[in-house]
């Protein structure tokens, strides 16, 4: 299995498209809408380069070794009156089962934690969502409950909503 300290977190950069591409299948995107259209992962990889603002959002790509295995990041939205911070991260198929994503989230928390403007986290995988849901628990977000989330645009669908205090985390054992 992965830990923390053998992720690298890499800002996005021209080469992330080329990721997006490799995420952008139907296994990638099982629970994220199914594939996007070239356009719709051309304008992504677009916006993505502009988000590094530490403490407000970035988007990461994920290297384990040699190879660039995903991505992470997260983003400020408004979550019944208060702002907080949305996180998510895809890696890809052929890596998943590995931990990687459980090692990824927990870089990015350790990475957010110092910078955080606001006092919470949260993921919002669909219910199916095994792999993401176990993730969210092995970070120690807590389940507080299931609601309509439009995504990708024009699809509305149950997700889990997990949260997560910022200040009082610390890395998984």
């Amino acid at each position: 299995m992965v830990t923390a300290g053998e992720i690298a977190l890499l800002p996005w950069d021209e080469s992330g498209l080329e990721l997006l591409r490799g995420l952008n299948t139907p296994a990638g995107k099982l629970h994220l809408g199914g594939p996007e259209s070239e356009s719709k992962t051309l304008e992504r990889h677009t916006r993505y380069l502009t988000y590094h603002t530490p403490g407000e959002v970035e988007m990461l790509r994920v290297r384990v070794d040699d190879a660039v295995v995903g991505s992470v990041g997260y983003w400020e939205r408004d979550e019944a009156g208060e702002t907080i911070y949305e996180v998510g991260w895809e890696i890809l198929p052929q890596f998943h089962g590995r931990g990687i994503g459980t090692a990824t989230g927990a870089a990015l928390l350790a990475r957010l934690k110092p910078l955080a403007r606001h006092p919470f986290a949260c993921a919002y995988p669909t219910p199916a969502n095994a792999g993401s849901n176990g993730i969210c628990r092995k970070l120690g977000f807590d389940l507080v409950g299931t609601g309509d989330f439009e995504y990708p645009i024009g699809t509305f669908s149950p997700h889990h909503i997990w949260r997560l205090e910022l200040s009082a985390w610390s890395p998984p054992a």
